[in-house]
């Protein structure tokens, strides 16, 4: 089974959705967290936890960071949002725990993760 890591920034377009829901109905996917990444940072790990909630699945979400090193934020909102209400989600979610959550992932499965990148790469860069 292949050990996977998503980070995304989930919310402004539906390939992230998607996405996460392909890797929920992979059988060969062992998905070992989610970070999210890009504005609203915390709104769009929401996203996720709703997904994965619908789906029946627990997967650990982390926030990530909403600012890019270098450049502007292009996607500053999570527009996808603003439907979150009809669904169950978490909204517990601290910011800024993603880095922290990603390294001691790769650190206790030395190269067996697959870093699957969606959105700006500030998280890995960090």
């Amino acid at each position: 089974m292949k050990k996977v890591w998503l980070d995304t920034d989930i919310g402004s377009d539906i390939d992230d959705a998607l996405c996460l829901t392909y890797l929920l109905c992979e059988k060969d996917c062992d998905l070992l967290g989610i970070s999210t990444v890009s504005g609203e940072s915390k709104k769009r790990a929401e996203l996720s936890s709703a997904i994965l909630r619908h789906a029946g699945c627990e997967v650990p979400v982390y926030s990530g960071t909403n600012e890019p090193l270098v450049i502007p934020t292009v996607q500053k909102e999570a527009p996808q949002y603003k439907k979150i209400d009809a669904f169950p989600h978490r909204t517990d979610f601290e910011e800024n725990t993603a880095v922290l959550a990603m390294r001691d992932a790769i650190y206790a499965h030395p190269h067996e993760i697959t870093l699957l990148t969606i959105g700006p790469l500030t998280n890995v860069a960090l």
